[in-house]
């Protein structure tokens, strides 16, 4: 036993002697980051050198140096802070006078952090460094594409009506036809010599299969997709999600037998190397004209006048689906032609091809536009007629004419590009619409008061109908706003500029740091989260207070109203710090910015300050609360609300009178509520000279003893005010424990007083 723990022990310190300190580790890992991208950055730089690179080259530079930035802004990430650190170790060893002699052992401490500070400085510089070069890099390669771009589109060939290019068909064409006969038998003699019974079997059970099943699919899909013709007015969410679900079900089943089929010839080795760009086109063109199928039927909703989510008729959308389905099959040709083209090495059979192509679809599209119903009749006589889709019948024509234009000038290259670009943009231009139709509807359905989801929000979080609008409103613009932005980024691919576009989108997501301080759209979007987060919290947190604890307390309103509102002040100022915080600010940048704007606070925002400070000191002194009855110059009410700037007063005729905090605090103000809301009535009795003054006090008093509001304590007192010219004045004098029934009380009283004189025989004489 000891001899085997000895070995133990042994192997335990064999084992931590050989095992490299994490340390060094990471900096090794540090510096091989560093070398390697080191040279893959050469790479990429003498790559780009090269003359006549293709759009495939250039893409691929882009995806070898994109992942470098990455790695780089990692190593960068990492080495900041021990940077940082390291400075602060390096000033606090380094001595703080020159006549104080270190110590040997504090030497070497400060003479090895120098040398750890010196070698992270390095390290960063040349990450940084090495940034800026793949941000150069990438700027030469969207401009090496572009350049390349301009050169294959805007290149001049043969024009369509040239006898040259038909005089090269014509004489290449036999031979081209030969070519393409010899490459087919031989690909028929390979496939017979290399195929065995089982793959000639089990190609045959798929492609059996794909056939005995189509007829039932495509039944079931017909039923699916059935939209119900009785349906007279159908909702636009309804008809968006009818038209998605058309979409995908007649695109699926085909896709998926073409996806079969596919799998199946690459299995069973079927293709021929030589034949196989041939291959790959013709799978490309049906998946073409699959696609435009599924969008023409979806979108445009043939016969079903009542599913469409335009406002044409029936003979303008069988016209637009018969355009839309020709210009696809057209496309999906060319695409076959242009490999066979490729392998019989016939540029004149290519050219002829697209020319063809563009001048069909040009053709096609001017007949549409012809037959296509022009103005709407308006309504009344004499009203100009309305055309809602003239903008789009303009830019059409324009487009037939550019393609024909570029068809019969040699440009052919661009004619074609011209036409696939229509034809992508429409069906990108008709998926974003659904889509965009879907998420508007459905925004508005959802959230409705009435619907499911929105009663839900109202009813557990306590949302108002407003704030539910205002939901739905900001949901359905950045929806709105993100697939504009889409269409943008994928509108723009075909010319070279979507990466950098999709990297300016990156940087501004991702943002860059500027003296400590995130700038990005992803450190803003945080940030407003936690802003918004953070008031939410505080006004449930205020509405909690309100509504359920301070009720239930001793309070009075004011000192409740006080207590809510410096709680909202405290969570509004905690939420603004964590949002902050989000984007680097912390309390001694706050303090530099405040600073740099003192001058302007001390200027231009005194004023409000002042109403600021003045509304702090209101909620905490109390002079004036929520329901006070307060009289300001002229004018007075009950104190609805104490707000930051300004406190409102609802005058006796339901007016609002807003009134600065600091009139409040600096200028006079009778509050009747202050102390209590103990209110005094004084009534004023004139009476004749023969009256008894007796019988006068004690009607008085019980007059105000009959009220019960009157208090009994203090007891109600008549005082014999003056012997007037004309009459004998008395006053009565009571208390009521509201104010706010003062008048009302004295109203009562007067009425109860006139009663009580005229039974006694008490005159009120007339002034002399």
């Amino acid at each position: 036993m000891p001899a085997l723990r000895a070995f133990r022990l042994l192997l335990v310190a064999l084992l931590i002697a050989a095992a490299p300190p994490a340390r060094a580790t990471g900096e090794d890992t540090t510096r091989q980051t560093l070398e390697t991208a080191r040279a893959a950055l050469a790479d990429i730089d003498a790559a780009l050198k090269a003359d006549n690179l293709a759009d495939a080259d250039l893409v691929r530079l882009r995806a070898e140096g994109d992942p470098l930035a990455a790695e780089l802004q990692a190593v960068i990430t990492e080495l900041a802070p021990r940077l940082e650190a390291s400075q602060k170790r390096l000033a606090e060893l380094t001595p703080k006078s020159k006549d104080v002699a270190a110590s040997d052992s504090a030497s070497a401490e400060l003479a090895a952090e120098r040398q750890k500070h010196d070698a992270l400085d390095a390290d960063v510089r040349s990450a940084r460094a090495m940034l800026l070069q793949i941000d150069d890099d990438n700027s030469r390669i969207g401009a090496a594409r572009r350049d390349l771009f301009a050169r294959e589109t805007f290149a001049r060939s043969s024009s369509l009506l040239s006898p040259l290019l038909w005089t090269g068909v014509a004489r290449e064409a036999p031979g081209d036809v030969a070519a393409v006969g010899a490459l087919l038998g031989d690909w028929l003699h390979g496939l017979a010599a290399r195929i065995t019974g089982a793959q000639a079997f089990g190609l045959l059970a798929v492609v059996l299969a794909i056939a005995a099943l189509w007829a039932p699919l495509q039944w079931i899909a017909r039923r699916v997709i059935a939209r119900d013709p009785a349906a007279a007015a159908p909702s636009r969410l309804r008809r968006a999600l009818a038209a998605a679900w058309t979409i995908v079900v007649l695109a699926a089943l085909p896709l998926l037998a073409l996806a079969a089929l596919a799998y199946a010839l690459d299995v069973f080795d079927i293709s021929d190397p030589r034949l196989q760009g041939a291959l790959d086109a013709l799978l490309d063109g049906l998946r073409l004209i699959v696609m435009s199928n599924a969008l023409g039927r979806g979108v445009l909703a043939p016969g079903q006048a009542n599913w469409r989510l335009f406002d044409i008729g029936d003979r303008v959308c069988a016209r637009l689906f018969h355009l839309w389905l020709s210009v696809a099959a057209i496309l999906a040709a060319e695409r076959l032609l242009e490999p066979a083209a490729d392998a019989v090495a016939s540029l004149n059979i290519a050219v002829a091809g697209r020319a063809v192509g563009a001048a069909l679809v040009a053709i096609l599209m001017a007949r549409t536009l012809r037959l296509v119903a022009g103005p709407i009749p308006a309504a009344s006589p004499g009203a100009p007629p309305r055309d809602p889709w003239a903008p789009g019948r303009t830019l059409a024509w324009a487009l037939v004419a550019f393609i024909l234009g570029a068809t019969l000038a040699g440009y052919i290259a661009f004619a074609t590009f011209l036409v696939n670009q229509t034809m992508f943009v429409a069906m990108l231009a008709t998926t974003l619409y659904l889509a965009d139709a879907i998420v508007q509807e459905g925004a508005e359905e959802m959230l409705r008061p009435s619907a499911a989801m929105g009663h839900g929000l109202m009813t557990m979080i306590g949302l108002r109908r407003d704030a539910l609008e205002q939901i739905v409103v900001l949901v359905q613009g950045f929806a709105r706003l993100a697939i504009v932005v889409a269409a943008i980024v994928l509108f723009l691919g075909p010319w070279s500029v979507s990466q950098d576009l999709a990297s300016t989108l990156r940087a501004a997501y991702f943002g860059t740091k500027v003296g400590g301080v995130t700038l990005s759209l992803s450190s803003l979007i945080v940030a407003a989260v936690v802003l918004v987060v953070g008031v939410v919290a505080t006004r449930a947190i205020q509405n909690w207070l309100g509504t359920r604890y301070l009720p239930h307390t001793r309070l009075d309103a004011g000192v409740s109203n006080s207590i809510r509102t410096i709680v909202g002040y405290v969570g509004v100022f905690v939420a603004l710090m964590m949002s902050g915080a989000q984007l680097g600010l912390d309390f001694q940048k706050l303090a530099i910015v405040a600073g740099a704007l003192s001058l302007g606070i001390g200027f231009g925002l005194q004023s409000i300050v002042n109403n600021f400070v003045s509304g702090l000191i209101l909620l905490w002194e109390r002079g004036i609360r929520v329901g006070d009855w307060v009289v300001v110059g002229a004018e007075q009410g009950f104190v609805r609300r104490i707000n930051a700037r300004a406190t409102e007063i609802e005058t006796f005729d339901r007016g609002t009178l807003i009134v600065p905090n600091a009139t409040l605090v600096g200028g006079a103000v009778k509050n009747w509520m202050h102390a209590d809301r103990t209110g005094r009535i004084i009534v004023a009795v004139n009476v004749a000279y023969e009256s008894d003054p007796e019988v006068v006090r004690e009607l008085l008093i019980a007059a105000a003893k009959a009220q019960d509001q009157v208090l009994s304590i203090p007891a109600p007192l008549v005082l014999f005010h003056e012997f007037g010219d004309w009459a004998l004045k008395f006053q009565l004098i009571c208390f009521v424990d509201d104010i706010v029934t003062a008048e009302r009380v004295r109203s009562e009283m007067n009425f109860d007083i006139f009663r009580r004189m005229r039974e006694a025989g008490l005159r009120v004489p007339y002034p002399k």
